[in-house]
This record gives C-alpha cells, sequence and structure tokens, in this order.
C-alpha cells in the first residue's frame, strides 16, 4: 500500500495559480451543468481537502454544495480538524479504500481523488470501487502526477536514468498492459511526462467498472487537462451517465464551454507569474491582437498568449495582515 506524500508539508494548496486556474474552469463547466437541469448544489462532494480545505471552500461558495466528506489519510488529524472551514464538512481519517462503502449509491455525488502521486494499481482499485457505486448522474474526476515515477518500495535504490527508465516501464506494463492491450515501451516513460499513458489506462479502467454494472451507464467526458506549478498534473473527469444525459448536455450548451474535453487532446493550463501592475496593464489592453512585442515590459509571446487564454481564471494573491 502507498504511503501518503504529504505534499502539503512543502506547497501551500491554495498558492498554485495553474492549479486554481483548472478549480475554476471546473466549477464555470460545472455552473453550465446546472444550467442545463443538474442541480449541482444539491450534490455530495467526496474529495481530498488537506489541511487547506481549498476544492471545499471554492465549491461550498461558487456551487453552493453543502453536504461535504474530506478524506485524509495522512498522520494530522489534529490539524485536519482545527483547520476545517466549514462545520458541516465531515472528516473521515485513513485510505479512501476504507471510506468507499460509506458512498451512498442512490446521492448524487461529485468526487475528486486528487491524489499527489503517480498513477498506481490502488488507484485504479479506488477508482473501481468508486464508480461502482456513484449514482447515475453523478460526476467523478481525479488527479495524479503525470510523471513516470515509481513508489519507493518498487524503485529501491538510486538507478541511473536508463535503468530507471527500464525499471519504469517493465513495471508499468506489469501493471497496465491489461488495460492497454500491449506492453509499455521504455521510450514512452521517457518522456517529461506520461499523460497520454494514464489517459488510455484510467478511461479503460471506468469504462470495464461502468459496463460491468450493466445499466446502460457510460462516462461523458468533460475534463482532461494537464497543469504545471512545478510537477505535470493530469486530471480525467466526467459524469456517470447514459445517452440520454449525452443528449440533454449537447442540447442545453453543457459542451460549448471552450475548456470542455471530450477526448484524447487535453488542454495545458500553464500561466505565467505577474506582478499586479502587469496583470493590470494587460487586462486593460487585451484585444485579441496584442503581441508580446507591443507590451511595455518584457514577456515571452507564449507566456503572453497564455495569460490571454486564462486571464479570467487567473488568481490574484494578496498578504493582509489579520
Amino acid at each position: 500500500m502507498a504511503e501518503p506524500a504529504d505534499s502539503f508539508k512543502q506547497f501551500n494548496y491554495s498558492l498554485r495559480p495553474s492549479k486554481q486556474v483548472e478549480r475554476k474552469i471546473m466549477i464555470e463547466i460545472l455552473l453550465r451543468l446546472s444550467a442545463a437541469g443538474y442541480n449541482i448544489s444539491q450534490y455530495k462532494y467526496w474529495g481530498f481537502g488537506s489541511v487547506y480545505y481549498v476544492d471545499f471552500v471554492m465549491f461550498h461558495k461558487y456551487l453552493f454544495i453543502d453536504e461535504m466528506t474530506c478524506v485524509e489519510w495522512g498522520d494530522v488529524k489534529k490539524r485536519m480538524r482545527f483547520n476545517k472551514p466549514f462545520k458541516f464538512i465531515r472528516l473521515k481519517l485513513g485510505p479512501l479504500s476504507r471510506h468507499i462503502p460509506s458512498i451512498r449509491p442512490k446521492d448524487k455525488s461529485l468526487v475528486w481523488l486528487d491524489y499527489d502521486r503517480a498513477l498506481d494499481p490502488e488507484m485504479l482499485q479506488d477508482i473501481d470501487g468508486t464508480v461502482g457505486r456513484l449514482s447515475p448522474k453523478s460526476l467523478f474526476v481525479i488527479t495524479v502526477d503525470a510523471r513516470p515515477r515509481l513508489p519507493k518500495s518498487v524503485s529501491g535504490e538510486v538507478l541511473r536514468a536508463a535503468e530507471l527508465e527500464s525499471l519504469t516501464a517493465e513495471t508499468y506494463s506489469d501493471w497496465f498492459s491489461q488495460y492497454l492491450g500491449r506492453a509499455v515501451e521504455r521510450g514512452t516513460v521517457s518522456s517529461v511526462h506520461v499523460a497520454p499513458l494514464f489517459y488510455e489506462v484510467v478511461t479503460e479502467r471506468i469504462s470495464r467498472t461502468i459496463k460491468r454494472r450493466g445499466e446502460g451507464l457510460q462516462f461523458i467526458q468533460l475534463f482532461n487537462y494537464l497543469y504545471r506549478d512545478g510537477a505535470p498534473m493530469w486530471t480525467l473527469g466526467g459524469m456517470v451517465g447514459t445517452a440520454e444525459d449525452w443528449t440533454t448536455m449537447k442540447e442545453k450548451g453543457a459542451f460549448d464551454h471552450r475548456f470542455v474535453r471530450v477526448g484524447p487532446e487535453y488542454l495545458e493550463i500553464s500561466v505565467p507569474p505577474l506582478t499586479m501592475r502587469e496583470k493590470q496593464w494587460l487586462d486593460c489592453h487585451l484585444d485579441g491582437k496584442l503581441t508580446a512585442k507591443k507590451l511595455r515590459f518584457e514577456l515571452d509571446e507564449e507566456l503572453l498568449q497564455n495569460y490571454c487564454r486564462f486571464y479570467r481564471e487567473y488568481p490574484v494573491y494578496l498578504e493582509s495582515l489579520l
């Protein structure tokens, strides 16, 4: 069993700009689902809040969800209880697998399994257990570290890069070939990230779980994102619904949002660090024709276009003495 990474000890989860952009995009799309007749405010939210509970605060304030369950595996029981932002949040300690039976199949749920490690067999079991219990019209989202990385217990002692790649390919073949129909080649895991590989594995695992239920259900994908605030992180999400749900979402314009992704091509989210003055200047001059040459300060063209793409979701952080 993989140990919790406790990455919250290294990063303040509320201060990651690309992650925050992803959260806001998801909220925008979920609000469109609400407008299409899916009352997201009545859904039950399950997630990994860490000591910051960022997703819980945002989903309560902007999606109006007020039935929430936070699962935390790390040995930080006091911190989790001390930092809980709302009394109504139910805190469940220990691995997710222990609490999956508490997901009630009659409830419409929004579940976000937001891991801070790379995909492994334990996560696939969590996917199977969770998706297997979700009611029709429920939403399932998963985030994993997109780098080809193995648990310390598997990688063992420090290896040279070529040796580690070979071991990773061999291990991934053992773990994932049943979902891919092929072995994982070393060249696949020599990249900076393996989001396309993880996409194949996770979508196939979800498909098998839904097919086994035999209720005329399908996975209606909405999210396929790769964001970077340091490590590349990959997110997949969508609805456990029916063909009728797909038609309703199509007719009501739920798929029309520019950041909906229904296939294997992911949206890459990366925003530049800007000073407040730079951001304000850019906002005042955005017109579709703005280029880096027209700026009053230095900024690469690619970074400028990234900002133009996500300026509505771009977070602003200010220090406040409370």
